[in-house]
């Protein structure tokens, strides 16, 4: 019986040799890892890359080794083997999506990038596009509001444009959809993201591409089992505060002492309420209560030859860092594509969504600028300060306003005071009895239907739907505002989306002795279509009822807003290769709008590039350092027609003389009538870009180190814009093509394989970009000046030579004494509202000619460096990333500082004192280079630790992956020394020619997570 055993164990068992190969340089493996998948049995490759596994017939073995893919490997009827591997970072026949089609890697000849999903899901974010900042050169992604869900600032390759859109297109699964989208979006469906970053890549979406295309392939299903995923992560953020904003009556005290010798009868006043009611708080301990975040992602994929799916459901919780702020997300997708038959194919893509945010109510300043002796409610400690003459009914338990106060004589001096920061309301109730929610409903859904004609030759015919309803609630209570019922206001307004997209092409590819063509031509049409509806009332009598019915009939108002906008477009681009080494591309759109008149509705977008594989030539070929050198160069033009005046109306009609409905007093009546909207721009044309773009891809030393390096200039011309007219006309501003910018910068990417081991690798990745952003032309608007919108009247200039936006100002000279200022030691952490100038002309007085450019908000460098590290079964990833150059205008600073209530006693005085020459020296501090601060920072912006569960005991327990891990984003981050606030990349955007200044903003914050991804 033994001898039996003995013999039948030889029959099925045999030894396997074989050698593993890399594909890129056709060089051996050493330190494959090689696993029989039924038995466990491994090996690992040699130093020449060959390996023996005892196997039987039958068996699969699977091969691993970092930083190529994984391949399974069959064993029948074979005792040797060869056996290739892909390398993933430099896979040159890796496929890549470009528009309205997909090319080999090492074809490419524009600057598109490329970035999988390996572990993007992992990082703990609401919206996909947070997890790719740092991740690809060119692409500045700005966390310009950090409420829970809001969506980030996107550039590629610098602003282009001033009234246009300046964010790039997005794509997803050959769909155009609106950014928006992308906060409708599980990380968990996506497979990877291209982004077409020159003109050349993007011209073939004309006038959708003018500022770059994010192309979004979502995952599918392949052929086999079903396999299903549970993903999850649970984590905790908190807010990043602001030292320079602290306030302290305690320390204020012991400042006020030292530098006077005594306290002011304010002071004094203050202490006697902290001690009192035991509050000396800062209110940033209040509101950046910090919030968890929470996501929970169910998926399963599969199907036969014919017919794939890809299902997924999601929700998403993100409670935020301020109080009250609060965002949830529901998203599902279902994907199929089927083969109907050997030459018909179809596919149908359905992903709705839900979300509900609840907004800040106002900006995060308000609040955090009161005084920290301030309770948030009365108790029996505080009636005893209550002026009962002017509020006999305030009571324990109500809000605690400042205007409550009695006037007190505490020096003895015959005089009383009482401290008042400002009066609106107690910053508690600013934000808990203000409710602002916004409610959005996407349906994002498409078909396609393919034809093979004859052998290469396709048409494809597809149509893509997307949908959103978005409704904005803003309820304002009663007890928001120290004005009381007089001051609740309820608002609410209704939008509704659609867009129709049909795309038809017709592809042609044919590879034949050393030549390959890839030939399309193609047809699209969009229809948009948007209803807006609002209403608004006032007079509400108490919080029972929160929507228009408590309101007061009489001051209800309402307004409806409909607009279409229809687009078609014919497009063509070859594609061409020779022997794999001489690339040319050519494209050609014309697209038609409707946004603009008969004589200028079309425009045309051709684009042509090139590149030469070089290291496979023959006089290449022995090379001993490059394995890949591809030079490329691109040169495109684009367009837009996105603008956006204010007015969807007029930007829906700029070229047509529009009425408005107004009302007028006629004979003592009301009387209803219409008046002109806008001055009719026939001539209104679209805005163009051009762009030229020189690269390089390399591989070096067997592609242990690889990379790109592109130079760019993107000149763009004609932009639209309002432009002030007379005002003989009627009008303030009318909307013409004016003016030029242009954009030029640098561009790397480098990959370093510095490690690799069976057991243990490391791989660094460096990515950097810089961007210089210059205005060129403005015709008569060159040297416009503009001024806040907060009132407070700090100026920028659009000054050619000069980026779009440069902040203006006077230069600071100096301080001067506080003995000038109305109220030295009040505020508590207060700031005189003057300084002293400096005389630039040296004319002996201070006028205009005295200001000049003080910076600007546009980022010089921005880069990351991530190392990611793998031992055995664990990994370990790190990432640092920073932004340099950039500037703030931080009016946030007068406000936190209350800067208006130190006013200069008298400029004169200084004058006669000596302190200054003449009175004209002393200026507003808000109009200086005080609140331009470094919008630079530092940031450990990513850190990934995880365990990935051996395959052997995870089939133990019935799954085929676990995966368990711990993540960190801005662990670190420090900003400049400079800079007061709470968020450098925090901008108000409301007006792009006056772009760059904040006023607090919602903070940045740290978040640690945990994960888990299980695989059955």
């Amino acid at each position: 019986m033994l001898f039996f055993s003995v013999a039948l164990f030889a029959q099925e068992n045999f030894t396997l040799t074989g050698t593993v190969i890399s594909k890129s340089d056709n060089m051996t493996l050493p330190g494959v890892n090689v696993i029989v998948v039924s038995s466990k049995v491994n090996a690992v490759t040699d130093i020449d890359g060959k390996f023996q596994i005892l196997v039987k017939e039958g068996d699969v073995i699977q091969l691993t080794y970092i930083g190529y893919e994984t391949k399974l490997v069959p064993i029948l009827n074979k005792s040797a083997i060869d056996v290739v591997l892909v390398d993933i970072a430099n896979n040159l026949d890796e496929v890549v999506v470009i528009g309205y089609g997909s090319q080999k890697k090492s074809h490419l000849t524009g600057a598109i990038s490329k970035l999988t999903n390996e572990k993007l899901d992992q990082v703990t974010v609401s919206r996909v596009e947070d997890a790719l900042i740092g991740k690809i050169s060119g692409v500045n992604i700005q966390a310009t509001n950090a409420e829970a869900g809001a969506a980030p600032t996107i550039t590629i390759r610098g602003v282009g444009s001033i009234t246009a859109d300046s964010g790039p297109a997005v794509v997803v699964d050959g769909i155009i959809v609106s950014s928006d989208f992308l906060g409708n979006m599980n990380m968990n469906d996506i497979e990877s993201f291209e982004v077409l970053k020159d003109a050349a890549s993007a011209a073939i979406y004309g006038s959708e591409g003018a500022n770059g295309v994010i192309l979004i392939t979502t995952k599918s299903g392949k052929a086999g089992k079903t396999k299903y995923s549970y993903e999850t992560y649970t984590g905790r953020k908190e807010a990043f505060g602001s030292k320079n904003y602290s306030k302290s009556v305690k320390d204020w005290a012991e400042f006020e002492l030292a530098e006077s010798g005594s306290l002011s009868e304010t002071t004094q006043y203050m202490q006697l309420l902290s001690t009192a009611t035991g509050t000396d708080r800062d209110w940033q301990d209040v509101f950046f209560d910090g919030g968890n975040i929470t996501s929970h992602s169910f998926a399963a994929r599969g199907g036969t030859s014919d017919t794939k799916f890809s299902t997924s459901l999601r929700y998403l919780h993100d409670e935020g860092v301020v109080l009250t702020d609060d965002y949830k997300s529901y998203t599902a997708r279902i994907k199929v594509d089927t083969k109907l038959n050997s030459k018909l194919d179809f596919g149908i893509n359905f992903a709705p969504s839900y979300t509900k945010r609840r907004a800040l109510p106002t900006s995060i300043h308000n609040p955090l600028r009161q005084a920290p002796w301030l309770p948030i409610y009365h108790t029996a400690e505080t009636l005893q300060f209550i002026n009962t003459s002017n509020y006999p009914n305030v009571g324990i338990g109500d809000y605690f306003i400042e205007d409550h106060l009695l006037s007190l004589d505490l020096d003895g001096n015959g005089s009383s005071t009482r401290p008042r920061t400002t009066g609106d309301a107690n910053p508690y109730a600013q934000y808990v009895e203000r409710e602002h929610y916004e409610t959005e409903t996407t349906m994002l859904g498409s078909t396609y239907l393919s034809y093979e004609i004859i052998k290469g030759l396709v048409a494809k015919s597809s149509l893509g739907i997307t949908f959103d309803h978005r409704e904005r609630s803003r309820w304002d209570g009663t007890k928001h505002h120290s004005a009381g019922a007089s001051r609740a206001n309820y608002f609410q307004e209704n939008r509704y989306r659609l867009r129709i997209i049909s795309d038809n092409t017709l592809n042609y590819t044919k590879t034949f002795n050393n030549h390959d063509f890839d030939i399309l031509a193609g047809i699209t049409a969009q229809t948009r279509r948007s209803e807006s509806t609002a209403i608004n009332g006032s007079g509400f009598k108490n919080d029972l009822l929160k929507n228009i019915m408590g309101a007061d009939p009489t001051t209800i108002t309402g307004a409806e807003v409909n607009t279409v906008l229809n687009k078609v477009g014919y497009f063509g681009r070859i594609n061409y290769a020779f022997d794999n080494k001489y690339l040319l591309s050519a494209s050609f759109r014309r697209d038609g709008s409707s946004v603009f008149g008969s004589n200028s509705k079309y425009g045309n977008f051709p684009s042509i590039s090139a590149g030469w594989n070089i290291a496979k030539e023959n006089f290449m070929r022995e090379n001993p350092v490059f394995n890949s050198l591809k030079f490329r160069a691109s040169y495109g033009f684009t367009g837009s027609e996105n603008f956006n005046v204010g007015s969807d109306v007029i930007n829906a009609w700029p070229y047509l003389s529009l009425l408005g409905n107004t009302n007028a007093i006629v004979d003592g009546n009301l009387a209803t009538g219409f008046s002109p909207l806008n001055i009719a721009n026939t001539l209104l044309q679209w805005e163009a870009s051009q762009e030229y773009t020189l690269g390089v891809d390399f591989g070096i030393l067997k592609n242990k180190i690889s990379g790109s390096f592109n130079y760019y200039k993107r000149t763009s011309d004609n932009l639209l814009l309002e432009n002030p007219v007379s005002y003989v006309t009627g009008f303030d501003f009318g909307i013409i093509n004016l003016g030029e910018v242009v954009n030029s910068g640098l561009e790397l990417d480098i990959t370093t394989k510095n490690i690799s081991t069976p057991n243990f690798s490391w791989t660094s990745t460096l990515v950097a970009s810089t961007n210089k952003n210059e205005l060129t032309s403005f015709g008569d608007s060159d040297g416009a000046l503009l001024e806040d919108n907060y009132g407070r009247n700090s100026q920028w200039i659009n000054l050619v030579g000069n980026p779009i936006s440069s902040f203006y100002g006077y230069v600071v000279d100096d301080e001067f004494p506080n003995t000038y200022w109305t109220s030295p030691y009040f505020p508590i952490a207060g700031k005189s509202q003057d300084v002293i100038v400096k005389d630039l002309n040296g004319d002996g007085i201070i006028t205009n000619a005295d200001k000049t450019i003080l910076g600007n908000p546009y980022p010089e460098l921005v880069w990351s460096f991530t190392n990611e590290f793998k031992y055995k079964s664990f990994d370990f990833s790190i990432m640092i990333q920073g932004s340099h150059g950039a500037e703030v205008k931080n009016v946030g600073d007068e406000y936190f500082y209350s800067e208006w209530l130190g006013a200069t006693i008298s400029p004169a005085q200084m004058v006669a004192d000596g302190v200054v020459s003449d009175a004209s020296f002393v200026q507003a501090r808000v109009l200086t280079n005080d609140i331009v601060q470094s919008a630079g920072y530092f940031s450990l912006r990513n850190i990934n630790i995880g365990y990935n569960l051996p395959a052997a005991t995870a089939a133990k327990i019935g799954l085929s992956g676990v995966r368990i891990y711990a993540t960190g984003q801005n662990l670190l981050y420090i900003t400049d020394k400079g800079y007061n606030g709470f968020n450098p990349e925090f901008v108000d955007d409301s007006n792009p020619r006056a772009y760059g200044a904040q006023r607090g903003g919602t903070p940045l914050f740290r978040t640690t997570s945990l994960g888990l991804n299980i695989n059955f």
